[in-house]
């Protein structure tokens, strides 16, 4: 097996791990520096979200614009142009892809690591005892819960060109917000409790602020955005 099917394999049975059996997963975890194996799955699942969002860029707006430009092209002259279009199609979607990731690696570890010393302060707080370094762990793995919230941008082929309302698109989104958000929410109570040692009650509480700051950005960015949203994928 090569290197890079090996990732693969280590980074889907990780993934799968976390989001079906996350007690599991966080009590098996050993310790160790948060910028090794933590930092290379996180830094794959920006790379897996940036690559999505980077296709479904493409099908919505690059092959229309596309298709414009070579309306009045036909016979030879396509086959021509043919070669033209791929690499410029390359080199688009690269630059798309290039871009997007990473402001996903940025967003993912700013968010995570983040949130992480602000549970660590917390936890601490209420009495636990534990490492910021196995907490940083913790977080970057939780992001295996994004690539679940990322499904919702598949809705936008269906509401583009599968004459889906913009109204279900909407609630689809909401749905996998709050999906994600529960998951999020549960990933870091628990790593509260494996790595602080405090109570159940004590983890949930420790964990309820960065999750309400997600749900209001959550809504906000269902009130003030996706409206503004609406006539790119609609």
């Amino acid at each position: 097996m090569s290197n890079v099917q090996c990732q693969v394999s280590n980074y889907c049975g990780t993934w799968w791990t976390i989001l079906l059996r996350p007690i599991y997963f966080y009590s098996r975890l050993k310790e160790e520096s948060w910028q090794k194996d933590a930092t290379s799955f996180a830094l794959i699942t920006a790379w897996l979200i940036g690559f999505i969002t980077s296709v479904i860029i493409f099908v919505l707006h690059y092959i229309p614009i596309g298709s414009t430009l070579t309306e009045k092209v036909a016979g030879l002259k396509f086959i021509f142009i043919t070669p033209v279009l791929c690499m410029l199609a390359l080199v688009f979607f690269l630059m798309t892809f290039m871009i997007i990731s990473g402001l996903l690696v940025i967003g993912i570890f700013a968010s995570m690591l983040g949130v992480g010393c602000f549970l660590h302060y917390a936890y601490t707080k209420m009495g636990g005892k534990g490492s910021l370094n196995r907490m940083f762990q913790c977080m970057l793995y939780s992001s295996a819960v994004l690539p679940v919230a990322s499904l919702v941008l598949l809705f936008t082929l269906f509401t583009k060109y599968g004459g889906m309302d913009f109204s279900l698109f909407r609630g689809g989104y909401n749905f996998f917000y709050l999906l994600s958000l529960i998951y999020f929410y549960g990933l870091w109570a628990i790593a509260g409790r494996k790595v602080y040692g405090v109570s159940k009650w004590q983890a949930f509480a420790g964990a309820v602020i960065p999750a309400l700051v997600l749900l209001i950005f959550g809504l906000m960015f269902d009130k003030i955005m996706l409206a503004r949203l609406q006539p790119w994928i609609s």
